[in-house]
C-alpha cells in the first residue's frame, strides 16, 4: 500500500478507498501502519501528512468530513475575503478556507495545541501556502497563560482549556483577546468566524465584543455542544442568544444530535449553526 502511494500520488489512493466501503477502514488501517502513521494526503487541494487512527485526520483523509459544514465555507467564501478559523484543529477549514480566498484573501487560524497546530505548519510549508497565518495560540476574552489539557489517546484528539479528564496532560499556552490581535485591528471586515474550541466559545465571543459592535463580523460558525457547554457554566441556548443579542441571525444549522455519549459515559447534545449578520447579504 505504502509503495502504491509513492507511485500513484495520494490523491488517487485516496480516491480509491474512497470507492472501497467495505474495506476501507482496514486498508486504512493496513496504510496507516505501513507509513507509520504519517500518511501523505491531499486535503483541500493541500499537501498534509495526517495521522489516520485519530478520528478527524481519518475523516479528512476520506473526504468525509462535516459535509454540511463543507457546503456553508463553500457558500459564503469569495476570493479576497478574510477568514478567522478558531480552534484549527488539524487545519480542515484552514486549508479550505485558503483554497477559497485564494492569493489575495487571509486566513488567521488559532491552534494551541502543539499536536494539531504542527500538522498545519507541515501543509503550509510543504504545499508552499501563503495566504494563511497561523497563530499557535487560543482566543479568549482576556490574554493569559493557561493549561490546555491533551487527550491521552490517539484515536481522538479534542482538547480543551477546562479540565474534562483526568488522564488528560495539561500543557501550557497563550490565549489571545481577538479585538486586541495586531494584524486583525486595522484590517477590514471579517467574512466568517469559525469557533470549535471545545467550550471556550462563550470567551471566544467575549474577546470578540468589540469587532462585533463595529460591524466587522459578517458570518460565524459554531458549534454548540451541551457537555463541553456545560463545564464552562452555561448552555447552548444561552450561547445562541449572546449571538442574537450581538445582531446575528441563523441561516443554517445541522440537525440536533441528542443523547450522544462522550468522555467517561456523559451525554451530550451536538449542534453546528451558521450565523450572519443582519443586513449582511447571504450570496
Amino acid at each position: 500500500m505504502s509503495l502504491a502511494m509513492n507511485y500513484f500520488g495520494p490523491r488517487m489512493v485516496q480516491s480509491a478507498l474512497r470507492n472501497l466501503p467495505r474495506l476501507q477502514g482496514k486498508l486504512v488501517d493496513l496504510l496507516g501502519a505501513l507509513t507509520r502513521w504519517r500518511t501523505r494526503a491531499i486535503v483541500n487541494s493541500a499537501r498534509m501528512t495526517l495521522d489516520v487512527r485519530e478520528a478527524i485526520q481519518r475523516s479528512m483523509f476520506l473526504g468525509t468530513y462535516e459535509p454540511a459544514q463543507t457546503r456553508w465555507f463553500r457558500s459564503c467564501l469569495r476570493p479576497g475575503d478574510l477568514v478567522v478559523d478558531v480552534g484549527a484543529s488539524f487545519g480542515y477549514y484552514t486549508t479550505l478556507g485558503s483554497l477559497l480566498v485564494g492569493p489575495s484573501g487571509k486566513v488567521f487560524a488559532f491552534e494551541p495545541s502543539p499536536i494539531a497546530s504542527k500538522v498545519i505548519e507541515n501543509a503550509i510549508a510543504d504545499s508552499g501556502i501563503t495566504n494563511v497565518v497561523l497563530t499557535k495560540a487560543g482566543l479568549g476574552r482576556k490574554t493569559a497563560t493557561v493549561s490546555l489539557f491533551l487527550p491521552n489517546t490517539p484515536y481522538l484528539h479534542s482538547p480543551s482549556l477546562l479540565a474534562s479528564d483526568q488522564a488528560f496532560v495539561p500543557v501550557q499556552v497563550d490565549v489571545l483577546r481577538l479585538d486586541e490581535f495586531p494584524p486583525l485591528v486595522k484590517r477590514g471586515n471579517i467574512r466568517l468566524v469559525k469557533m470549535d474550541v471545545e467550550e471556550y466559545e462563550p470567551d471566544v465571543f467575549d474577546g470578540m465584543k468589540q469587532f462585533i459592535e463595529h460591524g466587522r463580523v459578517e458570518n460565524i460558525i459554531c458549534e454548540f455542544n451541551s457537555g463541553w457547554l456545560r463545564r464552562n457554566g452555561t448552555t447552548p441556548p444561552a450561547l445562541l442568544a449572546s449571538f442574537l443579542r450581538g445582531g446575528f441571525e441563523i441561516c443554517a444549522q445541522t440537525p440536533l444530535r441528542k443523547n450522544l455519549v462522550g468522555h467517561n459515559g456523559e451525554t451530550f447534545d451536538l449542534q453546528d449553526i451558521w450565523l450572519v449578520k443582519r443586513g449582511v447579504p447571504r450570496d
